[in-house]
């Protein structure tokens, strides 16, 4: 795993580690149950969710957006919904359906534990699911993609007062924006995405930056969402951890692209 800069208080406010795998067809709500007994007293708040959409990355054409016209969507199984599970520090998310298992770290009033320890957390309980999902035999597991989101919140007031002033601290991604000197107009809103292939065919890197609400308290803010993802190549568990690992690299490194050099002072680099 490739050292990137770690800081004293950065801006991340999210972090989601995830794999999606090929449907496990015999997978119920109480099997959901019956995991959930195996995690012990620390998982303590359970709640339903809607699906997540099966994401792939492929290559050979451009990702453009397609129209949100008439589309047609077959299934040929009936799956569960999705599982959350929370811990008890509140800080912890854990989500599982028949397709996806993911860990979110969210922030609260602790400092961001970094992804050397979250990722080490990911795979333990990972291995736990493999392993039940062997044991009780509902499906096969086979990866298939690997998947790495990474949220910074730029409160309103304390990073920007207008979207005019987003280019001081993230000028690697909005520049210098459209002056309207003179013309008595103060930009408002703003709204972008990026899309970046990670070569060669490794996976993607997409962007989006806009604003929204953070935390508890639903503060304004100007959201950054890093998402990477990716193919699991023939390796299994191996090659999950070596798709994460790259996803987390390209996301930082980006990152850190971005961002002013004032920013970075403002957060304190760590020794």
């Amino acid at each position: 795993m490739v050292d990137t800069l770690e800081f004293v208080d950065p801006p991340i406010v999210e972090l989601v580690l995830g794999v999606q795998f090929s449907p496990l067809p015999k997978l119920t709500a109480g099997h959901f149950g019956l995991f959930w007994k195996q995690l012990g007293e620390d998982w303590t708040e359970p709640a339903d969710g809607p699906l997540l959409e099966d994401q792939f990355e492929l290559f050979g054409r451009p990702k453009w957006r397609t129209s949100q016209g008439l589309q047609l969507r077959l299934e040929s199984i009936r799956l569960p919904g999705r599982f959350l599970l929370g811990h008890k520090n509140k800080d912890r998310l854990l989500q599982i359906q028949a397709t996806r298992f993911h860990l979110n770290w969210r922030k609260r009033e602790g400092f961001y534990p970094s992804y050397k320890r979250l990722i080490g957390e990911f795979e333990e309980m990972f291995a736990r699911f493999a392993a039940f999902v062997e044991r009780t035999g509902v499906g096969e597991l086979a990866l298939n993609q690997w998947e790495l989101t990474y949220i910074d919140a730029f409160p309103m007031e304390e990073y920007w007062t207008t979207p005019a002033d987003w280019a001081t601290f993230l000028p690697g991604l909005f520049g210098q924006l459209f002056s309207t000197d003179g013309l008595d107009l103060v930009l408002e809103h703003r709204a972008a995405e990026w899309s970046y292939e990670i070569q060669p065919q490794r996976g993607r890197l997409h962007i989006a930056a806009g604003p929204g609400r953070f935390g508890d308290d639903q503060r304004d803010a100007l959201l950054l969402q890093m998402t990477a993802r990716g193919p699991v190549e023939k390796g299994g568990m191996e090659a999950l951890r070596a798709g994460l690992d790259l996803g987390h690299h390209v996301a930082v490194g980006t990152f850190l692209r971005v961002v002013s050099d004032e920013a970075k002072k403002r957060w304190g680099q760590k020794p």
